[in-house]
């Protein structure tokens, strides 16, 4: 990628919804002279309109008055930076509107690295995307894609594995129990991490962490807990070299399936996380650790109070 003849451009528009397509049209035009090919420029537009919604959909939520949004655009060492800010209430979790977990996932598909942070004087917020010179190539995690068949085995109906990249997950394995379909629709499916799941937890705090879906909280209209009737989700964090989140293993149960896995369970993942699951003889041991299939859901009592789940 080359940079563009002002390297450095930003626009600030009123937050209603004909900026979205003013700020797509304004960034794929700085990003087609940047240098950029078609499908990056096509990724670009995609994530700089997902963000502008969220921005105008949740920021000023409530307020009087229209608010702003600020997109800024660079070069920066062959890759492309852009800037999504708000001067509004910030990115918090709304039981209301679900969509805003799901707007960030997207753009983590086709952004190289995701940041959302306080905006400038700690006011809204800034999200911040970076884009590669060429599309992300497809990832793979040969030793920990029988994470999947090991989770259906042993405790759960659902399984998948996401690398984390940075800050950014990509699907590197997924597998529905009994459901071929289902099974290739979730590898392609985007990982969702949106604030108050179990994968939001996981790539923040660590660990193992588990939520119960709560019917009284409606699903995101077409989510992956949604179509596959998920009644629980665990998200394990799987440490890298430097101690930080290298992918997340996620574990579910649908409905008549199995039950949610006990403390002790949950503890015992936690634990073989803090390993190289990567490693065969690791896994061998966390399977013999987990011992018996765990029962189906109404076999035994559920552990976790309610949330909603992925």
């Amino acid at each position: 990628m080359v940079a563009a003849v002002d390297e450095h451009a930003c626009w600030t528009l009123p937050a209603v919804p004909d900026t979205v397509r003013q700020l797509r049209a304004h960034v794929s035009a700085f990003a087609a002279a940047a240098g950029a090919a078609p499908e990056l420029q096509h990724a670009v537009a995609l994530a700089v309109s997902e963000t502008v919604t969220n921005v105008i959909v949740h920021a000023y939520a409530g307020a009087r008055e229209t608010g702003t949004v600020r997109v800024c655009c660079w070069v920066a060492e062959g890759q492309l930076v852009v800037e999504v800010a708000d001067d509004g209430a910030g990115m918090a979790r709304r039981e209301d509107s679900p969509g805003v977990g799901h707007g960030l996932a997207l753009v983590g598909a086709v952004a190289e690295a995701l940041d959302v942070a306080p905006g400038r004087g700690g006011h809204g917020t800034a999200v911040t995307m970076t884009f590669a010179a060429r599309p992300a190539t497809q990832l793979t995690a040969p030793g920990l894609k029988p994470l999947c068949r090991l989770a259906l085995e042993t405790v759960a109906d659902v399984s998948c594995v996401d690398l984390v990249r940075g800050g950014v997950l990509r699907r590197a394995a997924a597998e529905v129990a009994g459901d071929a379909g289902l099974s290739a629709w979730l590898r392609n499916a985007t990982p969702p991490a949106k604030p108050g799941t179990a994968t939001w937890a996981a790539l923040r705090e660590g660990g193992a962490h588990l939520v119960v879906h709560d019917p009284k909280v409606a699903r995101s209209p077409g989510g992956i807990g949604e179509i596959l009737g998920l009644l629980w989700w665990v998200a394990i964090a799987l440490d890298g070299p430097d101690g930080a989140p290298a992918a997340i293993w996620g574990l579910g149960g649908r409905a008549g399936g199995r039950a949610a896995p006990s403390p002790a369970r949950l503890d015992t993942l936690a634990n073989a996380a803090r390993g190289d699951l990567a490693d065969k003889a690791q896994r061998a041991a966390l399977r013999a650790r987990l011992g018996a299939p765990h029962p189906k859901a109404g076999d035994q009592p559920q552990s976790s109070s309610p949330q909603n789940c992925t």
